[in-house]
């Protein structure tokens, strides 16, 4: 398992889904896609979910673009800020 992401912030994306970032850098990792993740929550409890790395307007233009991340069918507070979200490169 390889670490994509440590949540510092959630947000409700109407219609999408669970908003969570920071995302990974765009030239760090390939998108967009879906993956199949683990999530790590600070209390030591460990959950599985569908995360989708998709394109997120910004404007400005970030200096470094990152993949918007999105769970579906989860609230903020099944992910709250310190989760980590893990996947397995093999299966990509």
């Amino acid at each position: 398992m390889k670490l994509l992401l440590k949540v510092e912030e959630t947000y409700n994306v109407t219609g999408r889904g669970l908003a969570v970032g920071p995302g990974p850098l765009q030239n760090e990792y390939p998108g967009p896609g879906n993956l199949s993740v683990e999530l790590r929550k600070p209390d030591g409890a460990v959950t599985r979910a569908m995360l989708s790395l998709q394109w997120f307007f910004q404007s400005p233009p970030p200096k470094e673009p990152r993949w918007g991340c999105v769970l579906s069918g989860l609230s903020k507070s099944d992910v709250p800020v310190g989760t980590e979200v893990w996947y397995d490169p093999a299966a990509r």
